[in-house]
Protein backbone atom coordinates (compact mmCIF):
# COMPACT_ATOMS: atom_id res chain seq x y z
CA UNK A 1 0.00 0.00 0.00
CA UNK A 2 1.46 3.42 -0.97
CA UNK A 3 1.47 5.76 1.57
CA UNK A 4 -0.73 8.76 0.96
CA UNK A 5 1.38 12.34 0.40
CA UNK A 6 1.04 14.96 2.87
CA UNK A 7 2.85 17.94 1.10
CA UNK A 8 2.52 20.04 -2.29
CA UNK A 9 5.32 20.50 -4.73
CA UNK A 10 5.55 24.72 -5.26
CA UNK A 11 8.08 24.94 -7.70
CA UNK A 12 10.29 22.60 -9.53
CA UNK A 13 13.19 22.20 -11.59
CA UNK A 14 14.62 19.95 -14.35
CA UNK A 15 17.99 20.20 -15.11
CA UNK A 16 20.13 18.32 -17.40
CA UNK A 17 21.69 16.31 -14.23
CA UNK A 18 18.81 16.87 -11.60
CA UNK A 19 15.51 17.69 -11.02
CA UNK A 20 14.47 19.63 -7.71
CA UNK A 21 11.18 20.16 -6.52
CA UNK A 22 10.47 22.51 -3.12
CA UNK A 23 7.80 21.36 -1.17
CA UNK A 24 5.22 23.19 0.94
CA UNK A 25 6.57 21.50 4.05
CA UNK A 26 10.25 23.08 3.80
CA UNK A 27 11.68 20.09 2.47
CA UNK A 28 13.29 20.30 -0.81
CA UNK A 29 13.66 17.14 -2.50
CA UNK A 30 17.27 16.29 -5.54
CA UNK A 31 16.50 13.67 -7.91
CA UNK A 32 19.68 13.11 -9.21
CA UNK A 33 20.43 11.60 -12.42
CA UNK A 34 21.48 8.19 -13.87
CA UNK A 35 25.50 7.67 -14.58
CA UNK A 36 26.59 11.27 -13.91
CA UNK A 37 29.72 12.07 -12.07
CA UNK A 38 28.97 15.11 -9.82
CA UNK A 39 31.46 18.01 -9.80
CA UNK A 40 31.46 21.50 -8.54
CA UNK A 41 30.14 22.25 -11.57
CA UNK A 42 26.68 20.64 -11.12
CA UNK A 43 26.81 21.10 -7.84
CA UNK A 44 26.92 24.94 -8.20
CA UNK A 45 24.04 24.98 -10.05
CA UNK A 46 21.98 23.01 -8.21
CA UNK A 47 22.95 25.66 -5.21
CA UNK A 48 21.81 28.50 -7.64
CA UNK A 49 18.63 26.79 -8.18
CA UNK A 50 17.82 26.31 -4.02
CA UNK A 51 18.86 29.72 -3.86
CA UNK A 52 15.97 31.32 -6.03
CA UNK A 53 13.54 28.01 -5.32
CA UNK A 54 13.93 29.15 -1.34
CA UNK A 55 14.93 33.05 -1.54
CA UNK A 56 17.71 32.34 0.42
CA UNK A 57 15.97 30.68 3.13
CA UNK A 58 17.45 27.23 4.32
CA UNK A 59 15.06 24.35 4.71
CA UNK A 60 15.91 19.93 4.76
CA UNK A 61 17.14 18.47 1.80
CA UNK A 62 15.86 14.73 0.57
CA UNK A 63 18.58 13.81 -1.79
CA UNK A 64 17.99 10.45 -4.44
CA UNK A 65 21.01 9.76 -6.38
CA UNK A 66 20.63 8.12 -9.45
CA UNK A 67 21.73 4.66 -10.12
CA UNK A 68 25.74 4.88 -10.93
CA UNK A 69 26.42 8.20 -10.59
CA UNK A 70 29.38 9.67 -8.31
CA UNK A 71 30.26 12.89 -6.67
CA UNK A 72 33.72 13.83 -6.34
CA UNK A 73 35.51 14.52 -3.03
CA UNK A 74 35.59 18.50 -3.00
CA UNK A 75 31.62 18.27 -3.37
CA UNK A 76 31.47 15.85 -0.49
CA UNK A 77 33.50 18.98 1.25
CA UNK A 78 31.68 21.44 -0.02
CA UNK A 79 28.14 19.95 0.88
CA UNK A 80 29.33 18.82 4.17
CA UNK A 81 31.26 21.98 5.81
CA UNK A 82 31.64 24.52 2.86
CA UNK A 83 29.44 26.95 1.38
CA UNK A 84 27.01 23.96 0.58
CA UNK A 85 25.34 24.12 4.12
CA UNK A 86 24.86 27.52 3.90
CA UNK A 87 21.15 26.66 2.70
CA UNK A 88 20.92 22.87 4.18
CA UNK A 89 19.35 22.76 7.91
CA UNK A 90 19.53 18.79 7.77
CA UNK A 91 20.21 16.11 4.80
CA UNK A 92 18.73 13.25 4.22
CA UNK A 93 20.26 10.52 1.41
CA UNK A 94 18.66 7.40 -0.16
CA UNK A 95 20.62 4.91 -1.12
CA UNK A 96 19.97 2.33 -3.25
CA UNK A 97 23.97 0.33 -3.99
CA UNK A 98 26.91 -1.20 -2.27
CA UNK A 99 28.83 1.72 -4.02
CA UNK A 100 26.57 4.44 -2.70
CA UNK A 101 26.82 2.89 0.97
CA UNK A 102 30.48 2.92 0.62
CA UNK A 103 30.75 6.48 -0.12
CA UNK A 104 28.33 7.61 2.76
CA UNK A 105 30.28 5.84 4.91
CA UNK A 106 33.70 7.57 3.57
CA UNK A 107 31.85 11.07 3.48
CA UNK A 108 30.37 10.65 7.30
CA UNK A 109 34.21 9.68 8.50
CA UNK A 110 36.28 11.73 6.99
CA UNK A 111 34.15 15.02 5.90
CA UNK A 112 31.80 15.20 9.46
CA UNK A 113 28.45 16.97 8.33
CA UNK A 114 27.32 20.21 9.94
CA UNK A 115 24.11 19.50 9.59
CA UNK A 116 22.01 16.30 10.56
CA UNK A 117 22.79 13.88 7.99
CA UNK A 118 21.74 10.54 7.57
CA UNK A 119 21.15 7.84 4.95
CA UNK A 120 18.38 5.52 4.07
CA UNK A 121 17.22 2.74 1.87
CA UNK A 122 14.03 3.96 1.60
CA UNK A 123 12.10 7.57 0.43
CA UNK A 124 9.70 7.18 2.88
CA UNK A 125 12.15 6.65 6.22
CA UNK A 126 14.08 9.58 4.64
CA UNK A 127 10.83 11.88 4.56
CA UNK A 128 9.81 10.71 7.78
CA UNK A 129 13.02 11.27 9.71
CA UNK A 130 13.45 15.17 7.77
CA UNK A 131 9.16 15.42 8.71
CA UNK A 132 10.29 14.63 12.95
CA UNK A 133 13.02 17.06 12.75
CA UNK A 134 11.74 21.00 14.41
CA UNK A 135 12.41 23.33 11.61
CA UNK A 136 12.54 26.10 13.98
CA UNK A 137 15.30 24.42 16.23
CA UNK A 138 17.14 23.57 13.27
CA UNK A 139 17.01 27.18 11.84
CA UNK A 140 18.42 28.30 15.45
CA UNK A 141 21.36 26.13 14.84
CA UNK A 142 22.00 27.27 11.77
CA UNK A 143 22.46 30.76 12.69
CA UNK A 144 24.91 29.66 15.24
CA UNK A 145 26.92 28.15 13.10
CA UNK A 146 26.89 30.52 10.60
CA UNK A 147 27.44 33.59 12.71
Amino acid sequence: MQELVSYKIIDRVQLSHTKVELRDDNIIQFFYGDNINYTMKETEELIDVTVKMTKGITHKMLRIPGKFSTIDIEVMKYISRGKGTLYSLADSFVLFSMPQRLLANFYLKINLPMVPTMFFDEVSKADKWLQSLDTEELRRGHKLRIA
